[in-house]
C-alpha cells in the first residue's frame, strides 16, 4: 500500500467515532431544537436554567447558542416567551439542508493526469464563458480568504491545503475538516455518501478562477451532503473569526430558514458576503439560503448562456455561471471529479468576487452584491421565459473593475 492510502486509510479509520455522534434527517431532525442570539453578555448556561432547557453547543467567537427543549408542551409558547427576554436577541428553530446535488446522485470522474492543467484545459470554454482572464487571477494583491461551508476538503489535495487559512468539523467535532467516505447515509434513501467529494469539487473550482485566494474550510455537511441551520451557522461563525471576506454555501432547503436570515445581518454587518446556489429542482423558486435577500444567489447556465435545465429560476438570483459538466479536484487525487449543479456555479461568482478584492480595500457587502448584478452580463434575450429571473452572467474582467471603483 502506497504512504497516500494508508495515510487515506487512517483518515477513514479516524471517523468511527462517527456513530457515537447523533444525526438526523430531513424528516427527524427535532423541533425542539433552539437556535438563540444573545444579548451582550449573556450566559447561555444561565438562559437554559432559566428556562429549563439543555445547552447543547455554543459559538466560542460569536453570540450564539444552541438549545434542547427536555419537557413536553407548547414550544411556541416557549419561545414566544423567550423572545420577549431582553436576553435573548432571537430564538428560532433549528432546520435541516441539503446538497443540492444530493437528490440528483453523484457525478462521474475520469483519471487525473495533468494536474491543474489538466482542469483549466477541460473547463476552458466555461472559462472563456465568464471572461476569466489568467492575468488578473495571477496579480499581486492582498490576501483575501473565501469560506467554503460544504462537506469539507479532501486530505489528498494537499495543493489546496496549502492555502487553507484555517478549518474546521462541524459535523464531527475535533476530527479534521476532511471530505472523504464515510459509510454515511444520513437521509436513510439506501445510498450512503452521496455528496462526498462535493466539497472538494467546490474549492476546487474555487481555486480555479482564484489561484491566490486563500480559504477557511468549515465542513458543516456530512457525506451524504446533510446539515442543520446550526452547523452552517457555526460556519459562518467561524468565517467571520478568521477574516473571511466572502463565504460560499453550495447548500439549500425548500423550507425558509428563519435562523439563517437572522445570522446573515450579523454576517452583514462585519462585512461577510455570502454567495449560494438557486438549487436544481427547475423550479420558479430558489432555495434558501439562496433567496435571503442579502444573498448573491446564483443560477446554473449551459455553455450556451441558456438556463440549465435543473437550474431553478428566481426573481431574487443576482447572478447566472456555468453548471454544467465541470471538471474539479476531487476527493481521491488519482481522479477528476465530472459533476454537475447549481453548487459548482456558486463558487465561479464567489471566487471571483474574492479576487477582485485581492486588488483593493475590503468593501461592504451590500456594495458587492450590487457590483455583481451590475457587472454582469444581460441573458434574458437568450431566456426569454425566465426574463429578469437568472440575474446577470458573470463577468470577470468587469466584475473586477467595478469592485475596484467601489466608493470611487
Amino acid at each position: 500500500m502506497t504512504l497516500r492510502a494508508l495515510a487515506l486509510s487512517a483518515a477513514i479509520a479516524a471517523t468511527t467515532v462517527v456513530a457515537q455522534i447523533p444525526r438526523f434527517t430531513p424528516r427527524e431532525l427535532p423541533l425542539t431544537r433552539f437556535i438563540c442570539r444573545l444579548a451582550s453578555g449573556v450566559s447561555p448556561s444561565s438562559i437554559a436554567a432559566r428556562y429549563r432547557i439543555v445547552l447543547l453547543d455554543t459559538t466560542s467567537d460569536a453570540p450564539f447558542a444552541l438549545f434542547l427543549v427536555k419537557r413536553p408542551g407548547n414550544q411556541d409558547a416557549l419561545q414566544a416567551q423567550m423572545r420577549a427576554d431582553p436576553d435573548v436577541v432571537w430564538v428560532e428553530d433549528d432546520q435541516s439542508i441539503s446538497t443540492p446535488e444530493g437528490q440528483a446522485g453523484k457525478g462521474s470522474t475520469v483519471a487525473a493526469v495533468g494536474g491543474r492543467d489538466q482542469l483549466y484545459d477541460m473547463n476552458s470554454a466555461y472559462l472563456e464563458q465568464i471572461n476569466w482572464s489568467e492575468s488578473l487571477a495571477n496579480s499581486n494583491g492582498r490576501t483575501v480568504r473565501l469560506a467554503i461551508l460544504d462537506t469539507g476538503l479532501s486530505p489528498e489535495q494537499l495543493g489546496l491545503w496549502t492555502r487553507v487559512s484555517a478549518s474546521s468539523n462541524m459535523v464531527e467535532p475535533g476530527l479534521p475538516a476532511y471530505d472523504i467516505p464515510r459509510g454515511v447515509d444520513s437521509n436513510a434513501n439506501g445510498v450512503q455518501d452521496e455528496s462526498v467529494g462535493h466539497g472538494t469539487m467546490v474549492t476546487g473550482l474555487a481555486d480555479l478562477i482564484g489561484p491566490r485566494v486563500n480559504f477557511v474550510i468549515a465542513r458543516v455537511a456530512d457525506s451524504d451532503g446533510n446539515a442543520t441551520a446550526w452547523r452552517v451557522l457555526k460556519g459562518l461563525a467561524f468565517a467571520v473569526a478568521n477574516g473571511a471576506e466572502v463565504a460560499n454555501i453550495s447548500l439549500g432547503s425548500t423550507d425558509q430558514i428563519v435562523a439563517l436570515t437572522e445570522v446573515l445581518n450579523w454576517c452583514e454587518e462585519r462585512n461577510l458576503l455570502v454567495v449560494a446556489p438557486t438549487g436544481n429542482d427547475s423550479v420558479d423558486r430558489a432555495r434558501y439560503p439562496a433567496r435571503i435577500s442579502k444573498v448573491i444567489c446564483v443560477a446554473g447556465l449551459a455553455i450556451d448562456d441558456i438556463k440549465a435545465d435543473f437550474s431553478n429560476w428566481d426573481g431574487k438570483t443576482s447572478s447566472a455561471a456555468p453548471a454544467t459538466g465541470l471538471a474539479s479536484s476531487w476527493w481521491d487525487s488519482d481522479y477528476v471529479g465530472l459533476w454537475s449543479g447549481t453548487s459548482f456555479a456558486s463558487p465561479m461568482v464567489s471566487a471571483s468576487v474574492a479576487n477582485a478584492l485581492r486588488r483593493t480595500t475590503p468593501k461592504d457587502a451590500g456594495d458587492l452584491k450590487r457590483a455583481v448584478e451590475d457587472s454582469g452580463v444581460n441573458i434574458d434575450g437568450l431566456n426569454p421565459p425566465y426574463s429578469g429571473q437568472l440575474g446577470t452572467k458573470l463577468n470577470f474582467i468587469n466584475l473586477d473593475t467595478f469592485i475596484r471603483n467601489i466608493g470611487g
